[in-house]
């Protein structure tokens, strides 16, 4: 299932850290300090995410995969061409090129820059990765000048066209974190002061949550937004939940059974199907740092131990 999504930047936050990972579907980047995802599109095999930071800058990473490795000059005079079409209706001047693509003996770059200068200018990078069978497209474009040239120098090399080991890696409006391959959003809402991702797979299923402003959020008292708010969709639910040190924050830790989203007890009730209560287990914790309640919850045969899984591969500050 692949989704288009648009966003603005995230409210409630605490400090700017110097250097944090923008990531979608395991494709990413490390960007300086204050940037943030403005739209992000598509699944494992194609897609497109784009940040936007300060004095006009934008980061684009452009993904597809293909069961052949293409040629990385082809593909790059392409995207040239499209930039250049794009400069003609602006009717400004254009100039395009190619820099050198590192080889291995016998096959194609697997490793190309390349530039533009019109009204604005780019600093690109086009990798394939034999591994993953991903082209990625890279570019940093921003105002004509030096300093456009100087943050694409920081940020190009630190490109990741997958992740490295058993999961995936997501890095959304500062909150990064893991999910186990295998798991595939199914959905998302990134909205201005809350974000909420949800995967489902062969492990289960996992919702990964962010909430902003979080001095207003817990004026009642943590454990009481937590069973009166964070438990809300959870119906017949039955579980313990139990006050936890969570590395540096004050957690709660939930276990239990519940029947169903109301979704899935009206398609019960509909086709006449037998209900059943299905595991559930959560981590939530307060990360004062950053002013924000961060939540993992997991459904499926050992939802404690995925909650867990993921929740120890967070950095919400």
């Amino acid at each position: 299932m692949s989704e288009t999504v648009t966003a603005s930047d995230q409210a409630g936050g605490g400090r700017h850290r110097s250097r944090e990972l923008t990531a979608w579907q395991g494709v990413g980047a490390e960007l300086p300090g204050g940037w943030s995802i403005v739209q992000a599109s598509g699944g494992t095999d194609e897609g497109y995410v784009r940040s936007d930071g300060p004095d006009e800058m934008t980061v684009e990473l452009r993904w597809k995969r293909t069961r052949r490795q293409p040629s990385l000059e082809v593909v790059a005079e392409q995207y040239l061409k499209q930039v250049r079409k794009a400069s003609r209706k602006l009717k400004v001047e254009y100039e395009g090129a190619l820099a050198g693509g590192r080889r291995v003996p016998r096959e194609k770059p697997s490793d190309l820059r390349f530039e533009w200068l019109a009204d604005r200018q780019g600093h690109g990078r086009l990798i394939w990765c034999r591994e993953c069978r991903r082209t990625v497209i890279a570019q940093v474009s921003g105002p004509r000048g030096e300093a456009t040239r100087a943050v694409a120098e920081q940020i190009l090399p630190r490109v990741r066209d997958h992740s490295d080991g058993e999961s995936v890696e997501w890095g959304v409006y500062g909150l990064e974190f893991r999910v186990p391959k295998g798991l595939r959003l199914i959905r998302q809402r990134l909205m201005s002061g809350f974000l909420s991702l949800n995967f489902y797979g062969p492990p289960g299923r996992v919702i990964v949550e962010r909430w902003g402003l979080a001095e207003m959020l817990l004026e009642g008292g943590f454990l009481a937004w937590h069973d009166k708010e964070y438990l809300s969709e959870l119906k017949r639910f039955g579980g313990e939940t139990t006050a936890v040190e969570w590395g540096e924050h004050e957690a709660l830790v939930t276990e239990g059974r519940e029947g169903g989203f109301r979704r899935v007890r009206a398609l019960v009730k509909a086709f006449l199907l037998p209900g059943r209560a299905e595991r559930f287990a959560s981590i939530v914790w307060h990360c004062p740092d950053s002013n924000r309640v961060v939540g993992v919850r997991a459904f499926g045969r050992s939802p404690l131990e995925l909650a867990r899984s993921v929740a120890e591969t967070v950095r919400c500050h």
